[in-house]
């Protein structure tokens, strides 16, 4: 970054608008090299189409081309058409352009297809588009007519109504800073007149040249034959279309060009529509699909739903909802969309929404619950939220799908629950890569000199202000242009945290001799679609961008990822490695990552190395890359900066058993800006009601929450709720509708107990249950009874309520969990994932995702637990701790054999004796452990893979010796007890 008396350059600082400027700080022409000289050449080429002129100078010793406004003096050029298509100078323009109007005779899908990202760049950045297009032949395909309404902002699309007559302008008019330009000629909007067909259209520059094209498009507009284009004026004129024969001359027109391609399943997403057709098939009605970033979830969910009729699209993010639009319309072409603003209820085939409109009751109620024939929530690991329940409560679909790249089984505790329990398909990052569908990378690690403790953290984020003023800086700039020599190779993208932060980093790139930009949402933004294609040729060497390209985007192979800022979210972190992953050739990308001296940078750390919640799990991990025996997909390698590791560990905490719960709260309300309810604790394991701290409550207080004094909450009552062993459902239910009524007739308790138990999804209580839940709470001291009711026997305040409530849904979900479970542990029905690995180490919590289930402690804390196909086995070998009659003769008989002895239940007969036999069809995993603590917290447990049945003895418990799959290597020998024979 240049100075000039003790002043940023404006050049080299992004502030100086006036036309073109030289990608590096140099005074003189010849200072500059021949590539920069041809790329300042070439831009300057398409700034003068336009009929602009400039003058050449230099600011602060920065050396620039002033671009004037173009006049009407400046002489027409004509475009030919074939080695000088129009689409090029269309592109040029548009990018310039903040008003276009538009006049043609008739739209192809091919041609809308073809200038829609470009057009939807302009609308984008706040351009306004006005089109005029006709009926003319017939020729105009409906299609074409859909993509037009599909564009999102100030976009006005009209349709000429000819009425036998004829309709054949074709004039673009364009209006910029630069004064702006008209094209007239011959090309309609088609592939082949746009690109390689021989078509004259003249360009014209200055107020004085197109002044007339613009008085004539202002008449057009008025004439009564001018209609909007509406879904309905669609529907009616793809009808005539279907019922009357095209002219001769239509047909032509329409048969010459060449169709779009359709777009085809690739491997893994066809093996996920298969699965989601058996989920169907076996009467599922909401299913999760795990796809990782780059294997393409939104085109899965569009090739998924072409069986159903009416389609909803939920996501929570704007920009994801407008490349949903994009996807789901090459899959159906002819639909009719519509998208749900709160404002006018859209009758489209396809309705996309954004949740956070969506899930409010005013706009729910405009909904009939059966709306919907097949719902789509995409990013579903934000379905946690409230908003996302009373979205799901509300409709009821045939199939409900939920999509996410990046599954939080922990934080998103709510995630399969939503979903039925019912994971349909997974296919992570690492089998991606695996299987040739995604690139292999290689990871940089590099410490960050930021002071992070310095800059405010409000709202589970930095202040975004004092966060860029701390990274805008030259020497951080410095640092990141040697990190990206050292590491860097081709085409990158840097994500910055603001629109001031992208612009300076590109101005200090350009001034060192890259060719840079900075893409945003604001005001002088580089054009995006054609910044991005300018990537892909190798035109610039950088993007850099600010929420733009995390999700969604198509984006060209390049071959390095820039993260410059801290993400706050797992979820945004693999997002951004993924626009990266694109395969091509043998291209290994490259991933610059910075790591700096706060907490949130674990977030990062712990999703690249999939390591668990806890900081022991990610400890375990960081020694694994240490070590070099981290498990990484082939051709993939994951390096950390000495500093940065230490750093990393630093900012670790060692925890005790107790402690764990507590590390675990904290990098949930790190990750998700609030604090997890008793479900998605109990869920990862924990136990509400026995926290070591009191009950749940007085946990929340002593983790910082700001709850009532305990004077002041039904301390009692929520104790009773948390620790008592209730027999049915019904029992909690009850104390909910107590807390909420105030007052119950005894003869109202059935329907109180079966209303609350509805809106948590459970069936209605029996006779038996209700009178048994009754009899409970009238025998303790918290409830009265008199006059043929039940009240409580203490008023309770509205966080009172909301704590029963939130402690009566994690009750429910364990009854849910135990109504669903068959009687030998048996997980949910779903496909076995991923093999785990031979010889890693992985927690307890850990081991359930690998196998398609979910974690609960009543199952997967059980020594033998039932998979969908097989049996997992969890051996401790030192049973020191265990309860009496749980002590199994288990231990190695050599390095590639093994004792076990089941539980004392066990017969041979039975349905897991004959799995463990071998008589019966399952595979059996079986993982070990040396003890049940390493130091004073849990150990993990080593996968020692599938052993096969050798013999066994006895008769409950039953005693097996196994061959192993591999013998045991020497290095855990010691650990294991593995005799020296």
């Amino acid at each position: 970054m240049k100075r000039t008396e003790g002043k940023v350059c404006p050049v080299c600082d992004g502030r100086w608008r006036g036309g073109l400027a030289a990608p590096r700080h140099v005074a003189d022409w010849s200072l500059l090299g021949a590539a920069h000289q041809q790329a300042m050449l070439a831009e300057l080429g398409r700034r003068i189409h336009s009929g602009a002129s400039f003058t050449v100078g230099e600011i602060g010793g920065h050396l620039v081309f002033r671009i004037a406004a173009p006049d009407g003096r400046i002489a027409p050029r004509l475009v030919t058409g074939g080695q000088d298509p129009l689409f090029a100078h269309l592109v040029g323009h548009i990018d310039r352009s903040d008003h276009i109007d538009l006049a043609v005779a008739f739209a192809l899908e091919s041609g809308i297809a073809l200038l829609q990202p470009y057009l939807s760049d302009l609308l984008d950045r706040g351009g306004r588009l006005r089109l005029v297009l006709g009926d003319y032949l017939d020729v105009t395909e409906p299609a074409a007519l859909r993509r037009l309404c599909d564009l999102t902002g100030a976009a006005q699309i009209h349709v000429y109504q000819t009425a036998g007559g004829s309709f054949h302008p074709k004039a673009w008019l364009f209006r910029a800073q630069d004064g702006g330009a008209a094209i007239v000629g011959s090309s309609n909007l088609s592939r082949t007149a746009l690109t390689d067909g021989v078509e004259w259209n003249l360009t014209v520059a200055g107020d004085g040249a197109w002044q007339p094209v613009r008085d004539a498009f202002e008449a057009l507009l008025r004439d009564p034959q001018v209609k909007p284009l509406t879904p309905e004026w669609i529907d009616g004129y793809a009808a005539r279309r279907r019922r009357l024969p095209l002219p001769r001359a239509a047909r032509r027109i329409v048969e010459d060009e060449p169709p779009l391609d359709r777009p085809e399943p690739h491997e893994i997403q066809r093996e996920a529509l298969a699965a989601l057709a058996r989920s169907r098939a076996q009467g599922q009605s909401a299913g999760l699909v795990v796809l990782a970033t780059g294997l393409g979830k939104t085109w899965l969910s569009a090739f998924d739903s072409e069986g159903f009729a009416r389609v909803l699209f939920v996501a929570h993010r704007e920009e994801i909802l407008t490349q949903a639009m994009a996807t789901f319309r090459r899959i159906r072409p002819e639909a009719r969309f519509g998208t749900y603003s709160g404002k006018d209820k859209e009758d489209g085939e396809v309705v996309f929404a954004s949740i956070q409109t969506l899930a409010k009751a005013q706009h729910l109620r405009r909904f009939d619950p059966e709306a919907f024939d097949y719902i789509v929530v995409d990013e579903f690991h934000h379905a946690a939220a409230g908003t996302y329940r009373r979205l799901i409560d509300h409709f009821r679909p045939r199939y409900l799908l939920g999509l996410t790249a990046t599954p939080d089984r922990t934080d998103g505790a709510d995630l399969l629950a939503l979903c039925g329990d019912n994971l349909v398909f997974r296919s992570d990052l690492q089998e991606g890569i695996a299987r040739g569908f995604l690139a292999q990378f290689r990871y940089f690690g590099v410490p960050d000199e930021i002071d992070y403790a310095q800059i405010p953290w409000r709202s589970s984020r930095f202040d975004e202000a004092a966060l860029t003023e701390a990274l805008a800086t030259r020497a951080r700039a410095q640092n990141a242009l040697e990190q990206f020599r050292a590491h860097g190779n081709g085409p990158a993208i840097g994500f910055c945290v603001s629109r001031r932060h992208a612009e300076f980093m590109a101005g200090f790139f350009n001034a060192a001799g890259l060719r840079a930009l900075a893409v945003h949402s604001g005001e002088g933004s580089a054009p995006r679609t054609s910044s991005l294609e300018a990537l892909g040729r190798h035109e610039i060497d950088i993007l850099f961008a600010v929420d733009m390209f995390n999700e969604g985007v198509d984006v060209p192979n390049i071959g390095t990822v820039l993260m410059l800022r801290p993400t706050e979210s797992a979820i945004l972190f693999l997002q951004q490695l993924g626009r990266g992953l694109r395969r091509s050739g043998d291209k290994v990308l490259r991933v610059i990552d910075y790591i700096g001296n706060h907490r949130v940078f674990l977030t990062k750390a712990r999703a690249l190395l999939a390591a668990g919640d806890g900081d022991r799990s990610l400890s375990q991990r960081l020694d694994a890359v240490a070590d070099g025996t981290l498990d990484l997909p082939p051709g993939c390698e994951i390096t950390y900066d000495l500093k940065a590791i230490d750093m990393l560990r630093e900012m670790l905490r060692t925890t005790d058993a107790q402690d764990e719960a507590e590390a675990w709260y904290r990098v949930h309300v790190l990750r998700q800006g609030r604090r997890p309810t008793a479900t998605e604790f109990a869920r990862a394991g924990f136990d509400p009601g026995r926290t070591g701290h009191g009950g749940w409550a007085d946990f929340l207080r002593d983790m910082g929450e700001d709850l009532p004094d305990a004077d002041k909450l039904p301390g009692d009552l929520l104790r009773q709720l948390e620790r008592s062993r209730f027999a049915s459902s019904a029992h909690p239910a009850l104390a909910a509708a107590l807390a909420t009524e105030g007052a119950l007739p005894e003869s109202g308790l059935g329907a109180a107990i079966d209303a609350r138990l509805a809106r948590s999804g459970h069936p209605a209580a029996s006779t038996d249950d209700v009178a048994a839940a009754r009899n409970f709470w009238r025998m303790t001291p918290l409830v009265r009874a008199g006059d043929g009711a039940l009240a409580l026997a203490r008023p309770v305040s509205p966080p009172g309520k909301a704590l029963i409530e939130e402690i009566v849904d994690w009750r429910l979900d364990g009854f849910a969990a135990a109504e669903t479970a068959p009687a030998v542990a048996a997980e949910p029905a779903a496909p076995f994932i991923a093999s785990p690995r031979l010889w890693h180490e992985y927690m307890r919590e850990e081991i359930p995702p690998l196998f398609g289930a979910t974690f609960s402690p009543g199952n997967w804390n059980s020594g033998i637990v039932k998979i969908a196909g097989g049996l997992v086995l969890l051996t401790t070998l030192k049973k020191g701790g265990l309860a009496q009659g749980n002590h199994y003769e288990d231990h190695f008989l050599s390095a590639d054999r093994f004792q076990w002895q089941s539980q004392t239940s066990t017969r041979k007969d039975s349905a897991r004796g004959r799995i463990l036999s071998g008589q019966a069809k399952g595979t059996v995993h079986l993982f070990v452990r040396a003890s049940k603590l390493r130091g004073t917290t849990a150990a993990p447990f080593l996968y020692l893979g599938v052993p096969r049945f050798r013999s066994w003895e006895g008769e409950r418990p039953i005693t097996i010796e196994w061959d192993l799959q591999a013998p045991v290597p020497a290095e855990f020998h010691k650990v294991l007890g593995v005799p020296a024979l």
